[in-house]
């Protein structure tokens, strides 16, 4: 009996011990924490919550709480964060987006933008590599090709998601379209960038789509072309019909920008049955064609030359712009918005024009050269819009556990995620009264001087949040907002014509010296066809030039180039 009295009094001593490191634990001088799933103060709920959540018990690492406590740090960390401006954002800094205006004091985080101009990423993005002042995280910065030339100077965080992004995992875990890991893990076994953005969103299945003036077209009594001579015709009368009404020859019946990335002229390369979608101008994507799996050469081929020989006709008698090889962007904004351009490729006219002004335009569907033309638009059916390396987090951060908290911590719930997206709740998505939970864009009125697309970059980072599944993504609803299932409704009158699901390439890693080798070929091949192609538009060319220019293209191993692309899409890289 002894015995047992002594072993209960043991057994009380211990209960007593651990109850009271409990309490010392929750009385500590770190500052007080709340988990971000919690509902109210009650602590057995965020207990509950955060181990639903998949929030593994642990200790302070670094100054930085595990799972989904706040604040993410004990003790003040500054955090320097790389990210490209957009041209159409007029913020002066990130902080004074939504998502980062409050963040010290709900995380006690300091943030510090290392803020690229618009444009200057290609440039400046290798310098900070090379030895630059490295950031802690690029944000929405870094190619496959980057992190791979580069992997030492990256935190791996395979090992660090469980603990320090659990919002984030349970996302990924959630995907239906994709096997996220395949996607994410380069060839060496590592995990180096979150993935963002949608897991699919049908508007962005497309890229540039032709769009023409119908006021343009009512004023010259001409239909809506569907073939190349049709469309010759249009333009004609839009450069002798004076359809702007001010009594001058200012029109420009087809404007295109190769600085525009979805303006290119590249774009017109499907009505000839080739390319893969020009939208990005001197892209890898413009110089070869899919067909039933198969890579083949684009830039070299007898359809090319048709398009070349097409397209300067155009350009010598004034039917298409004569800057579009060398203008900025902002010159082809404001020459859109003058009322000079008659049709033109875009994402909506809402880019440059205001809601009503958008009324005047309408889709160009796909045209073909020819009868037994198969054309390609400038998209993919069911294109997967997950895209990796958004948060890639520098081995230079002395606080990497907290830069993976701060991703995590933005992507704890559907509103924050759209809240980095497209800025606060009520200005461009909502969500329906009777269905909590659930989402829709939103399309307010705009003016020339401020339009929809410059409110979705000064808002928010658009293309930039954590990862949203299909379940997430808000709904395009034109019975609330007309204007926001414009998008979709322009890619459903040209989506047939977008590039197939067999022919598209897989998203994944391939290993460095496979990048390298095909990285040492793209910028002679890139930069000969961009000059060719400017120059056969501009000046015309002759049998013996085009001899020259497909021998040239076969000097810089073409041939080696498309076979990496095939190689690459048949898994064996």
């Amino acid at each position: 009996m002894k015995r047992i009295l002594a072993l209960l009094l043991c057994l009380a001593m211990i209960v007593g011990i651990m109850a009271a490191c409990g309490d010392s634990g929750n009385s500590s001088s770190a500052p007080e924490s709340s988990s971000q799933e919690s509902s109210g103060g009650d602590s057995s709920a965020a207990d509950d919550s955060s181990s639903e959540a998949g929030e593994p018990s642990g200790e302070v690492v670094n100054s930085t709480n595990p799972g989904t406590e706040l604040p993410i740090v004990t003790e003040p960390v500054t955090l320097k964060i790389c990210k490209e401006r957009h041209m159409l954002d007029t913020t002066q800094s990130y902080n004074e987006k939504a998502s980062f205006k409050n963040i010290t004091e709900e995380t006690g985080l300091t943030l510090e933008f290392q803020e690229l101009a618009a444009g200057t990423a290609g440039e400046q993005v290798p310098l900070l590599l090379a030895g630059g002042n490295m950031p802690d995280v690029f944000w929405a910065l870094l190619s496959d090709t980057q992190i791979l030339q580069n992997e030492g100077s990256f935190v791996p965080l395979e090992d660090m998601l469980e603990t320090y992004a659990p919002n984030s995992l349970k996302t990924y875990d959630e995907l239906t379209s994709v096997d996220w890991r395949q996607i994410a893990t380069t060839p060496s076994g590592h995990i180096y960038g979150m993935l963002g953005r949608y897991e699919a969103l049908f508007e962005n299945s497309g890229d540039g789509i032709q769009i023409i003036n119908k006021t343009w077209l009512d004023k010259v009594k001409k239909d809506i072309p569907t073939t190349l001579e049709e469309y010759k015709d249009v333009l004609i009368a839009f450069r002798d019909g004076d359809p702007n009404g001010n009594g001058e020859k200012d029109e420009i019946p087809y404007g295109f920008c190769e600085d525009m990335w979805c303006a290119s002229l590249t774009n017109d390369m499907g009505q000839f049955g080739i390319g893969h979608g020009g939208a990005t101008g001197n892209a890898a994507s413009t110089m070869y064609t899919i067909i039933d799996g198969k890579v083949q050469g684009a830039v070299n081929t007898p359809e090319y030359r048709e398009y070349l020989e097409f397209y300067h006709d155009l350009y010598t008698e004034g039917l298409i712009d004569q800057e579009g090889f060398s203008m900025k962007n902002d010159v082809f904004a404001n020459k859109v918005r003058n009322y000079q351009v008659g049709t033109y490729y875009s994402w909506t006219a809402l880019e440059y024009l205001s809601t009503e002004q958008e009324k005047d335009w309408v889709v160009l569907p796909t045209m073909k050269a020819h009868e037994d033309t198969v054309p390609v638009a400038n998209g993919e059916i069911d294109r997967s819009t997950v895209q990796k390396n958004k948060w890639v987090i520098t081995n230079t951060c002395e606080h990497p556990e907290a830069a993976l908290r701060l991703w995590d911590y933005l992507a704890r719930d559907t509103e924050s995620k759209l809240t980095v997206a497209l800025g606060e709740k009520g200005k461009l998505w909502d969500e329906y009264e009777d269905q909590p939970g659930v989402y829709y864009f939103l399309v307010p009125e705009g003016d020339p001087e401020f339009t929809f697309e410059h409110m979705k970059y000064t808002y928010g980072t658009v293309n930039d949040p954590p990862l949203m599944t299909i379940a997430e993504t808000p709904k395009n609803d034109g019975d609330v907002s007309p204007a926001a299932a414009l998008r979709d409704n322009m890619v459903k009158e040209v989506n047939k014509d977008f590039v197939k699901k067999e022919n598209q390439l897989p998203a994944i890693y391939v290993t460095p010296e496979a990048t390298d080798e095909r990285s040492f070929l793209d910028t002679d091949l890139f930069a000969e066809v961009k000059k060719f192609r400017s120059q056969a538009v501009m000046d015309g060319f002759s049998d013996s030039d085009w001899e020259a220019y497909c021998k040239r293209l076969e000097d810089l191993r073409y041939a080696d180039w498309l076979q990496w692309y095939q190689d690459y899409m048949d898994g064996n890289l």
